[in-house]
């Protein structure tokens, strides 16, 4: 079971930011860092939908937030991923929720979101955590938002395995992947536009 202590000690979070940009110094007039809430077990908010309860997530901390979109979803061993954006005072954000299902019944676990940097074609994010009660199981989410419209590949480079293409659809902004038992960075990220032409492409150092 997911416990709901989100940035405790206990979930053994570490965050790595290897975005476009240089370590959340984004170009962002509300916040110039990743946002986390964090909550107790017996206060963890619920819904019957996790897109619901994404957006209460939002409104919860920008109660102006707007143009919310709903991108990639994943739902691994009924532990479901979100990836979204919004929009508030002008400024662009995304993010993703994870979130334990239960039936019909969805219970908020995490959720994070960054200012997007719209001077990269590409804003990208990095977590790597350890479930829970599971300390030798983790998980690696790449979390990114899509700024050139050229952009129909994302390839991702692990180090433990075989390189990942994410399709891109015309009209997607956002990406999400998650890599079970995974404890290591990316190696690279590369965005490839149709016609195979690298459109981005970083290295970690």
């Amino acid at each position: 079971m997911f416990r709901h202590q989100i940035i405790a000690i206990s979930m053994a979070l570490l965050l790595i930011l290897l975005s476009g940009c240089s370590n959340a110094q984004v170009n962002s007039s509300s916040t110039n860092s990743s946002y986390a809430s964090t909550v107790s077990e017996e206060n963890a908010p619920t819904s019957n939908s996790l897109q619901k309860l994404t957006e209460q997530s939002i409104h919860d901390r920008y109660k102006t937030a707007d143009s919310i979109y709903f991108g990639d979803y994943k739902n691994i061993d009924h532990i479901g991923y979100l990836a979204f954006s919004y929009r508030n005072d002008q400024s662009l954000f995304y993010g993703f929720t994870v979130a334990e299902q239960n039936g019909n019944q969805w219970t908020l676990s995490y959720y994070e979101d960054f200012p997007n940097d719209t001077t990269q074609k590409v804003s990208y994010a990095q977590f790597i955590g350890t479930y829970p009660d599971t300390e030798k199981r983790t998980f690696h989410i790449n979390i990114g938002y899509i700024n050139d419209k050229q952009i129909s590949q994302v390839i991702l480079n692990n180090p433990h395995s075989n390189s990942k293409t994410l399709q891109i659809a015309a009209d997607q902004h956002v990406f999400l992947d998650i890599d079970n038992d995974a404890s290591e960075a990316l190696l690279k990220i590369e965005c490839k536009s149709d016609d195979g032409k690298t459109i981005y492409q970083k290295t970690s150092e």
